[in-house]
Order: structure tokens, then C-alpha cells, then sequence
């Protein structure tokens, strides 16, 4: 999935589940900010300290890095492609509702109490939502994820032109996730169709995966409010029931990214989900990727070519000083809720499930 959903989405279900406004858009934030997190350098802080960010992302069209299978166990299994344990036909293969994620849902509850507690639950509702939209691929290079695309809203994008006609002429050299379905298990409205071995599947991502998606991220959000109340009292089930089909209706809304998501702005600003203590924030919604990181740390760029370039090359060319707050601030309790959320599904959770990765 992308922004319109791990953002507005998420948001829009925190709020009918009975979250309040402050914390739904912390929430939703760090759902995005899976996606966005494309950084490992570690920030050597002019006062002396060190803080190691917890990457969890890979930057847009790094394919030949994303084959690289410990890079994969470190972000594409434990935040994309959730490995649906040992019960499964294929352990390795993303599922909707597999036992790992029923047994991740308990941690998170448990979590909730902790200072990153929110943010662990908006990393999780990221996974949760692609187990829906990625399921059937892993998360690794390998041949299971072979297919050939037949139909599709979308179209092999690559500006790599070498990438581009080797993924063509040659898709069997490139199997990682759902790399040659394009970005259609991604879309709400794309249905798409797709050879496998000798199958052909057909997928309709609104009906097959989104709206379940919907109903079960909202059943599980008002589990995680009735165990920690301090973020909302859980609202009753029919909270959303009322809601679906304006739900079901922007889904259905047929545009680029970036429109679709502006479509989901546009209507939580003007309450057309109808939260019942609709307020400012609610009215004023947006997702800046870099806004938790400014006001966590100063960044100061330094010229490549200068003695100080030199002395900084190992800290990225960069002099870093914490803000105000850094300790408790959104970006460092995120940068340690991912931290925790990958130890806990690689040594934790798939343990569990009958898998081991460490």
C-alpha cells in the first residue's frame, strides 16, 4: 500500500475507532514514515553522542540492492513482508491474517503503555496493511516470486533504462517482492492479472484486499483502545459500519499518488468521515516525511570540497546537533519503536511460528 492509505487511512480508522486527534496523527505518521525512513548512517552529535538510525525502507528503485539478502531480513521481511510462519504451505510467503501477525497483534497491545507505545502500534499498522496488499510475494530475492504481469493499472516505470530492459528481457534475474507486478497489488482500485508457473490469478485489490484490510485494521484498533485507554475510548462497532461506503468511495477514487492522497486530505479536512469531536487537527491534516526528524535534530550541511567536508565525510557530510527534547521527541521514539519491532519479529515472532532467521 501507499500514502493515501498507511497515512490517510490509517488515520481516518484511528479516529472512528475512538483515538483521539493527537495521537491518530502520530499514529499515522509513523505508518508512513515505514516507507520514508530510507536511512542507517549513524548521527555523530557535536556534543559527543551517537544515535544510529534504524532504517526501514530502501530509497526508490535501489532493485540491485534490494536483492541483497541481509538487507532484505532487515527491512523488507520484518516492516514489508511478513513471513506467514511454519502453519502455511510456503512459512516465507506473505499471508493476510497469518499466525505471525496474529501473534505480533498481542505484543503490540501489551506495548502500549511504553513511551514509544503509539508509534510501535503506527509501525505495525503498516505491516499489517501490506500483509493484505503483498500477499502471495516474500520479501527476499527468490524464485516463488516469479510472475508474469498481464494485465495491470500500472506499467514497468524504471529510469534506469538498463534496469528497465533487463526486468523486461529478463524477469527471471529478478524476483524480489512484488518487483514484477509493478506497483498494482500497491493501488485500492487496480485489478490485475498474473501468471504463475501454470496459473492465472485475477486480482481485484478493492474488494480482495483493501476493504478487508479496512474492517480488520479497525476490529484490531479497537482491541488496542480497550486495553490502553489512555489514547481513547474504543468506539462502538457500527462507528464504522455507518462510515464504509464513503470509505469504500475514496478508494475507489481513480488517480496518481499523490492526487489520491490529496482526495483523502481533502475529505478529512472537510469532516466527510464525520469523527464525531471533529477539531483543528482533523482540519489541518498533512504529512511532511522530514517534520519529525527537524524537530529531533539540526542538521548542518557541510561543502565536500573544504577541510570541514573532509573531517565530516564519515557523518555524511553533515555537523549534528540534537534539539530540545531529542530523547522524547517522535523521531527518536520511532527510530527505537523500529529498532524493538525488528528484533521483535526476527527473534521473537518467528520463532514462534516455527521460522528461524537470526
Amino acid at each position: 500500500m501507499q500514502k493515501d492509505f498507511h497515512f490517510c487511512a490509517v488515520y481516518v480508522l484511528c479516529r472512528l475507532a475512538g483515538m483521539e486527534s493527537s495521537y491518530a496523527e502520530k499514529t499515522a505518521y509513523a505508518s508512513q514514515q515505514v516507507d520514508d525512513a530510507v536511512y542507517q548512517h549513524a548521527l555523530k552529535f557535536e556534543n559527543g553522542d551517537v544515535f544510529h538510525q534504524t532504517q526501514t525502507a530502501h530509497k526508490e528503485l535501489c532493485i540491485l540492492k534490494s536483492s541483497d539478502m541481509s538487507l532484505s531480513f532487515n527491512i523488507w521481511l520484518p516492516f514489508h513482508f511478513l513471513p506467514a510462519g511454519a502453519a502455511s504451505e510456503d512459512p516465507y510467503i506473505t499471508e493476510a491474517e497469518s499466525k505471525t501477525i496474529q501473534l505480533l497483534k498481542e505484543k503490540v497491545i501489551k506495548a502500549g503503555n511504553r513511551a514509544s507505545g503509539i508509534h510501535q502500534l503506527g509501525i505495525f499498522l503498516h505491516l499489517y496493511a501490506d500483509t493484505y496488499s503483498h500477499q502471495g510475494f516474500k520479501g527476499f530475492y527468490d524464485r516463488s516470486n516469479f510472475i508474469k504481469l498481464t494485465e495491470g493499472v500500472e506499467k514497468l516505470k524504471l529510469k534506469d533504462k538498463f534496469l528497465k530492459f533487463a526486468v523486461i528481457s529478463m524477469p527471471n534475474l529478478f524476483p524480489i517482492g512484488h518487483l514484477l507486478a509493478v506497483k498494482n497489488p500497491d493501488i485500492p482500485y487496480a485489478e490485475w492479472k498474473y501468471q504463475k508457473s501454470d496459473s492465472l490469478h485475477q486480482v481485484n485489490n478493492l474488494e480482495d484486499r483493501f476493504m478487508p484490510a479496512v474492517e480488520n485494521i479497525f476490529a484490531f484498533l479497537r482491541r488496542f483502545l480497550a486495553k490502553n485507554t489512555e489514547y481513547g475510548i474504543p468506539a462502538d462497532v457500527d462507528a464504522l459500519k455507518s462510515r464504509i461506503s464513503k470509505i469504500r468511495e475514496t478508494l475507489e477514487y481513480q488517480a496518481f499518488l499523490e492526487d489520491r492522497y490529496q482526495n483523502w486530505l481533502d475529505k478529512i479536512h472537510n469532516n466527510f468521515f464525520e469523527f464525531e469531536d471533529f477539531n483543528q487537527l482533523d482540519k489541518n491534516l498533512n504529512y511532511d516525511d522530514r517534520a519529525w526528524f527537524k524537530k529531533a535534530v539540526k542538521a548542518v550541511k557541510v561543502p565536500k570540497c573544504s577541510f570541514e567536508g573532509l573531517k565530516n565525510r564519515a557523518y555524511n557530510y553533515h555537523r549534528f546537533y540534537k534539539e530540545d527534547g531529542f530523547e522524547q521527541s517522535d523521531w527518536t521514539l520511532y527510530m527505537k519503536a523500529a529498532a524493538e519491532h525488528k528484533y521483535r519479529v526476527l527473534h521473537q515472532i518467528l520463532p514462534e511460528a516455527g521460522l528461524t532467521v537470526s
